[in-house]
């Protein structure tokens, strides 16, 4: 396996596929038996179809979305990944909650672990949705150009 690669795939996820609606990347970046395990409720068997949901939630949500990989690991067989999304919640509703024009800022860890191609088999997040909803649903967002801490 080439860990390299296997960074790049999940980069492309993240950028192209979050950032820009390429929703091909997932398929890319995957094994076709791809668990995403939940720490909120039953693991979702078929993360592909999962991710690809919330690509377009998120970006339904947050037309103007942005993405920045900000830190990125690999070593054996697992990547690590710490994401920034960036978006002013003007679109469908979030989480059941109805756009007003709040700028959000997510902060997220993702755990990916790799098959022999490279490709995720198994992945592990704390995406941030606690932190969402305290936005969202105290309409008060965060300035568009504060920055998570690292």
């Amino acid at each position: 396996m080439d860990i390299q690669q296997a960074k790049l795939r999940v980069r492309s996820v993240f950028e192209d596929g979050f950032g820009k609606g390429d929703l091909a990347v997932v398929g890319v970046a995957l094994a076709p038996t791809a668990v995403d395990r939940h720490p909120f409720g039953a693991d979702e068997p078929d993360m592909a179809a999962h991710l690809e949901n919330a690509i377009g939630m998120f970006r339904s949500a947050m037309p103007d979305l942005q993405v920045s990989v900000m830190d990125l690991f690999g070593e054996g067989d697992r990547l690590a990944a710490r994401v920034e999304m960036r978006g002013t919640h003007t679109g469908t509703p979030l989480f059941g909650i109805p756009a007003e024009g709040v700028p959000v800022v997510i902060e997220q860890f993702h755990i990916i672990e790799l098959d022999e191609q490279g490709c995720g088999v198994r992945h592990w997040a704390n995406v941030g949705a606690d932190a969402v909803l305290v936005q969202l649903r105290e309409g008060v967002g965060v300035r568009r150009d504060a920055t998570i801490d690292s």
